[in-house]
């Protein structure tokens, strides 16, 4: 799945990808430039179970970031054909970033003239859909769309309020219908308040100033100085590992981040252990036991028989299959379970 790292010129969204990449993307007003990265999920449960393993191998869970262009900040005013839309509507999620290191900085604005943007990129297209979308039920008598055409209906008055389609309550079968639109409003977004280093010291005060914005989609609020991440970044593991050790920090702000992207995409992981690989998978919350597998090879999830659950705790606590067992902490599951971020699980399948 896919983050895309939006926001307006000079915001310091390539500095933030820079960040959470290593990369060391040109950074300034190159409003034409896009980079992509897939990146490792920081999760100190699949190192701790590599540990303890000892396995040959350690598989991090990942996703994928782009650093995407096309806002203008014009908010209202703009032509609603955002440069790169069709790129952005294949995004499953955006990381909205925003200025807060300038002096003259005024967040709050660009935040709304980029959810301006969004809500008339959405207008527009269900303009250019509706009207082919009402005649062709009238000329072919077919109401098979008429479901559709109504959730359009229900969108356009939405958009035209200036509400994005995350606020107007659609249920999932809705969703569901409307799903090839793609539209920009129902994606999941963070922001991301790019602070100056000078202000690191107020990142709590300024994460709760900010809670108003937190509307259904706009799921969290990450602050953070992306030019001292960018630079820590750019240093090796154990330079890292030094600076945070005498910042007393366990965790980098963009490790955070990538985490919080990782749950902002609804996705979750499972390990699987054994002396050639520990890897963390990941899939979407609510997947069932032999879909999971099926991640793993299409043959588990054909020839599914049962999954062998452990909870990541009880393998850290028990550290061994006899002990589990011994201690009623290893559950065997059918095809109706619904696999729990951090299950350790062994499939058991036959084809």
């Amino acid at each position: 799945m896919k983050l895309g790292i939006i926001g307006l010129p000079q915001s310091g969204k390539t500095t933030l990808f820079n960040a959470v990449s290593g990369q060391e993307a040109a950074v300034g007003d190159y409003s034409r430039a896009e980079h992509r990265a897939v990146v490792k999920v920081p999760d100190e449960r699949v190192e701790n179970l590599y540990s303890l393993i000892k396995s040959k191998k350690l598989t991090h869970a990942e996703i994928e970031f782009l650093d995407s262009t096309g806002f203008t900040g014009k908010g209202k005013n703009s032509s609603g054909e955002l440069g790169n839309i069709h790129e952005l509507r294949l995004l499953d999620a955006f990381a909205i970033v925003v200025d807060y290191f300038t002096p003259d900085a005024v967040p709050e604005q660009d935040i709304s003239a980029i959810v301006d943007e969004m809500i008339l990129a959405d207008m527009i297209l269900i303009e250019n859909n509706l009207d082919k979308l009402d005649r062709s039920i009238k000329l072919t008598g077919k109401m098979d769309r008429a479901r559709e055409l109504e959730l359009l209906k229900i969108c356009r008055e939405a958009l035209e309020n200036e509400k994005m389609l995350s606020e107007i309550g659609l249920s999932e079968s809705d969703k569901k219908e409307l799903r090839g639109y793609c539209f920009l409003t129902l994606k999941p977004q963070l922001i991301v308040l790019n602070i100056s280093e000078d202000k690191l010291p107020d990142a709590e005060q300024i994460n709760a100033d900010f809670s108003k914005f937190k509307k259904e989609n706009i799921r969290d609020i990450s602050v953070i100085c992306g030019q001292l991440q960018m630079e820590l970044a750019q240093l090796s593991e154990e330079e890292q590992r030094e600076f945070l050790d005498d910042m007393n920090i366990k965790k980098s702000a963009h490790e955070r981040f990538i985490q919080k992207s990782y749950e902002l995409l609804g996705l979750i992981s499972f390990f699987t252990i054994g002396a050639p690989e520990t890897r963390a998978w990941t899939i979407k919350k609510g997947t069932t036991a032999p879909k999971a597998a099926g991640i793993i090879h299409t043959d588990f999830e054909r020839g599914f028989i049962r999954a062998e659950v452990a909870t990541y705790e009880d393998y850290m606590k028990y550290k061994t299959l006899p002990a589990l067992k011994a201690a009623a902490k290893l559950h065997v599951e059918g095809k109706e379970y619904i696999v729990n971020d951090g299950d350790v699980i062994l499939f058991l399948f036959n084809v």
